[in-house]
C-alpha cells in the first residue's frame, strides 16, 4: 500500500497523490463506509467523491502525514474531468515510471491508478482495460507534467475538495472518539489561553487587536472566487456545440469514434477527438496530411489516435447581481429543462448546497468568520445527455447562472435515431448557480 508517488508543482501547494488502492463498497452512508473500508485496510489516508462507490486508500509514511493537508488523489481528479464514457490516461512520470488511471462515468475503475515500473507493464495495463471495455474506452496519453491530459483542471477548480485526501482518524481505548475529541480539544483551547493570559501579563499590556479586517479578508476571498468561476452565455455553448458538429466524421482513413472537451482557465476549453482507423491503407501520414490545422496528436499502438484542439470562448466571471433565487431557479430554470426532456437520453440536477469558498484566516491562522453582508449562494450540479441536436436547444433561462465545466460526444453509426436518440449523442455537465 506504500506504492505511492507524490508530484508537487512550483507555483501551487498542494500535492497530488498517485498509486493509491481503489475498492468498492456498497449500501448507504457510502462516506461512513468509505471510512470504515479505509481502516479495515489499515490506511493512514483515504480519498472519497460524494456519491461514489470507489474509495481510494493508502498508508502514507510518517514524514509525508505532517503535510497531508495539502494531498490531492490525482485519480479523483482525472475522474472529476471525465464524467461521461469510459476514458484511461497513461502518462510519464520524471522518475521514469508510468502511472495508468482510468475512470467510467466519473468514477475511479478500482483496478487502476497504478504505477508502473517500465511502459511495456503500463501499456498491458491499457490492453486489459481495452479488451474489458472494448471500443467504449478513450486513452489519453501524457508524455510530462504539462500535458493538457494530465489531471490538473479539476484542482483548479471549486471541486478540488473532493480529491482531498482525508485522515482516518484514531482512538483512545474506552472512550468514545467525539468525547475524546472534545475534550482534548477544550483542555488544549484553555491551555492556550491560559499562556497568551500569562504572556500579556508578563509583558504589562493587553491583547493586541486583530491586524486582519475580517470584511476585506472575505471581500477579497469572494472576487476571487467570482473570478475563477466563468458563466456561459447562450452564444458561448453555441459556439462549443458548433466546434463539435464541424469535427471531421472522416480524416485521411480513419473515423471519429468519441470527444470530449474541459474548461481550462487559460484556453476557454480544452478537448480531445478519438479517431481509430478503418480503411487498411490509412496511416498516421494520411491522417496528418488531412486533419484541421492547429491539431497536435497522441498516437495509439497502430489503429488509434486522440488529436487536441483548443476552442477559444473563455466565458466571463461570475456576475452575482445578475444571478436568480432558488425560487426562481425551481420556477423558471427548472421548468424550462422539463420542456427539453423529451429530447434528452438523460438528465439529472443536484441538491443545492452552500458554495465553498476557502475562509480567509486571522493573524493567528484561524478562519475568520463570514460577515452578514456577503451574498448567500448555492450551487447545483447539472448534468444533461441526449442528441447532439438537442444540445443547441439549452433554454436562454441558464445563461449567465451556470458553469458548464465539460462536455462529451459519442459516435455510433448502428444507433437507429429517435426524439432523444442519435447517431450523434453529447452529454454536457456543469454547476448552477443562485442566491439563496
Amino acid at each position: 500500500m506504500n506504492d505511492y508517488v507524490l508530484l508537487r508543482f512550483s507555483n501551487d501547494d498542494r500535492v497530488l497523490v498517485l498509486g493509491m488502492r481503489w475498492h468498492t463498497i456498497l449500501g448507504s452512508r457510502l462516506d461512513l463506509r468509505a471510512r470504515q473500508k479505509a481502516k479495515q485496510t489499515k490506511a493512514s489516508h483515504y480519498a472519497h467523491a460524494s456519491h461514489s462507490e470507489a474509495v481510494g486508500v493508502v498508508k502514507l509514511g510518517r514524514a509525508d502525514r505532517k503535510e497531508a493537508e495539502l494531498f490531492h488523489s490525482g485519480a479523483l481528479a482525472f475522474a472529476a474531468e471525465h464524467p461521461h464514457g469510459v476514458v484511461a490516461l497513461r502518462a510519464a512520470l520524471p522518475d521514469g515510471r508510468v502511472w495508468v488511471v482510468a475512470a467510467q462515468s466519473g468514477k475511479v475503475l478500482t483496478n487502476s491508478d497504478r504505477i508502473y515500473a517500465t511502459a511495456e507493464q503500463a501499456l498491458a495495463a491499457i490492453d486489459e482495460l481495452a479488451a474489458r471495455h472494448g471500443d467504449a474506452l478513450t486513452v489519453l496519453e501524457a508524455l510530462d507534467l504539462d500535458s493538457p491530459a494530465m489531471p490538473f483542471a479539476a484542482l483548479m477548480s471549486e471541486s478540488s475538495a473532493e480529491c482531498r485526501l482525508r485522515s482516518c482518524g484514531w482512538a483512545l481505548p474506552g472512550i468514545p472518539r467525539p468525547v475524546a475529541v472534545a475534550v482534548i480539544g477544550c483542555a488544549a483551547a484553555f491551555l492556550l489561553r491560559a499562556v497568551w493570559d500569562w504572556h500579556a501579563s508578563r509583558s504589562g499590556r493587553a491583547l493586541e487587536p486583530l491586524a486582519v479586517d475580517p470584511e476585506a479578508a472575505w471581500s477579497q476571498a469572494w472576487e476571487a472566487f467570482r473570478s475563477r468561476v466563468r458563466v456561459d452565455a447562450e452564444h458561448d455553448w453555441g459556439a462549443l456545440f458548433d466546434r463539435l458538429v464541424d469535427l471531421p466524421v472522416e480524416i485521411g482513413g480513419w473515423r471519429l469514434a468519441s470527444a470530449q472537451c474541459k474548461r481550462d482557465a487559460v484556453r476557454g476549453w480544452s478537448c480531445w477527438a478519438k479517431y481509430g482507423r478503418i480503411h487498411r491503407l490509412a496511416t498516421n501520414a494520411s491522417f496528418l496530411a488531412s486533419r484541421p490545422k492547429g491539431w497536435s496528436e497522441a498516437w495509439q499502438p497502430m489503429d488509434g489516435v486522440v488529436a487536441r484542439f483548443d476552442v477559444s470562448v473563455t466565458g466571463r466571471p461570475l456576475d452575482v447581481s445578475r444571478l436568480k433565487t432558488s425560487a426562481e431557479h425551481e420556477s423558471e430554470t427548472i421548468s424550462s429543462l422539463q420542456r427539453l426532456l423529451p429530447l434528452l437520453s438523460a438528465a439529472s440536477l443536484g441538491e443545492a448546497a452552500p458554495v465553498r469558498v476557502d475562509a480567509p484566516r486571522d493573524e493567528r491562522g484561524v478562519p475568520l468568520p463570514v460577515p452578514p453582508s456577503l451574498p448567500a449562494l448555492v450551487e447545483r450540479t447539472v448534468t444533461l445527455e441526449g442528441p447532439l441536436r438537442s444540445m443547441f436547444l439549452l433554454p436562454g433561462t441558464l445563461a449567465g447562472q451556470v458553469e458548464w465545466r465539460s462536455v462529451a460526444l459519442s459516435v455510433d453509426p448502428s444507433v437507429e435515431p429517435a426524439l432523444n436518440r442519435s447517431q450523434l449523442m453529447a452529454g454536457i455537465s456543469g454547476v448552477l448557480y443562485a442566491h439563496e
